[in-house]
């Protein structure tokens, strides 16, 4: 595999997205919500009913929440912005990365069709696995940047509103170091991985971003478990289900490799 190749095709893929201001709308917007405005409401105003039932999924979220989870000696306040906070957010927080990844990675191949430069990218020196790795890492660097930027904001929101109030700082945990450093890049990989395999056999960007409900889906689930009393986004979960996503993710990226079709590529795009 050529670095050299490949680093080349992942700094014009990223400064393509950095251009693109109508892909880079979405991307703020959504983050911005799920780490400044549902934590504060959540922290100023606490066990508010009417906050409880506008947010959807906490308040059955709260009445299934597990024994022995939540500290002790914490009032009703307290237990809902630690549970809401450290709990409930974690697996919302794994959609940042996927939205990112549905915005970038869907113009890899139908994109490059509409720059009218797909010809020549397909007939340069680059082999079918340093393709679809180039592809894969311009989009993972913006996706994990956001991620991790919005966990940045997350923490400072939570330690600036929540401190005073839990009566010192609370966040963030074990789990949440998990999910950021582990599910978040993992997470992004796949659904990068997909996005990329149908962007080759797409001729719109709406139809290669499609594909991103497939990764939605299990994070839904985890969502839905909580609210549920199923489970709880613990660190044991965090753990379990990072081992689950690297085997995934090297078994799909094999595959996106065995997919890639040039000349399929050519055909469907010109």
């Amino acid at each position: 595999m050529n670095r050299q190749r490949v680093l080349t095709l992942v700094r014009k893929d990223f400064l393509e997205v950095m251009r693109n201001k109508q892909a880079l709308a979405p991307i703020l917007v959504v983050p911005l919500i799920l780490v400044v405005l549902i934590p504060s409401a959540v922290i100023l105003l606490g066990g508010n009913p009417a906050l409880l039932s506008s947010i959807n999924g906490v308040r059955p979220f709260l009445e299934n929440l597990p024994a022995g989870f939540v500290p002790d000696g914490l009032n009703t306040q307290q237990t809902v912005i630690y549970a809401v906070i450290v709990f409930f957010m974690a697996p919302m927080f794994l959609l940042i990365p996927i939205l990112v990844a549905s915005v970038t990675a869907a113009s890899a191949f139908v994109g490059e069709k509409e720059r009218r430069t797909i010809e020549g990218l397909l007939y340069t020196p680059l082999t079918d696995r340093e393709l679809v790795l180039g592809k894969v890492i311009a989009s993972l660097i913006p996706s994990v940047g956001v991620a991790w930027t919005s966990f940045v904001m997350y923490t400072i929101v939570v330690t600036v509103l929540g401190g005073p109030v839990m009566g010192g700082a609370f966040f963030p945990t074990a789990t949440w170091y998990v999910v950021i450093l582990l599910l978040v890049p993992l997470v992004a990989v796949l659904a990068i991985a997909l996005i990329v395999a149908v962007s080759g056999r797409s001729t719109t960007m709406q139809g290669a971003q499609g594909l991103a409900v497939l990764v939605i889906l299990p994070v839904l689930a985890l969502i839905v478990g909580q609210a549920t009393g199923l489970m709880l986004f613990d660190l044991w979960v965090a753990l379990i289900a990072a081992g689950v996503l690297l085997v995934v993710d090297v078994i799909v990226f094999a595959l996106v490799v065995r997919s890639v079709s040039r000349e399929r590529i050519i055909t469907r795009l010109g």
